[in-house]
């Protein structure tokens, strides 16, 4: 089981990761498992995304559909910051000073 909060995904807005932002992801990548899912399970799991508050728990195979969908429909920043959010090794802090 793997936790994510979709609601205020951390998402680095530049390649070098200084500047950080908390965004609401649920109906965008809801949107994705809905339109680009087969069966049921994306089904439910688009809706659980979608109707989602805050951090979340994720069985592995909820998990391996999330990354299967984003690696295949979403950007690279989306990916890294959902990468670490089920690594739990999420972003440190906003505007990072160098």
């Amino acid at each position: 089981m793997k936790k994510i909060n979709f609601k205020q995904l951390l998402i680095a807005t530049d390649i070098t990761r200084k500047h950080c932002e908390n965004i609401d992801c649920r109906e965008n990548f809801a949107n994705v498992l809905y339109r680009n899912g087969n069966g049921i399970a994306s089904h439910a799991l688009a809706l659980k995304i979608y109707n989602s508050n805050e951090e979340t728990e994720y069985t592995d195979e909820e998990v391996s559909l999330i990354q299967e969908h984003a690696n295949t429909f979403c950007k690279p920043f989306f990916i890294d910051a959902l990468n670490r959010a089920i690594n739990n090794q999420p972003e440190e802090a906003t505007d990072k000073q160098e």
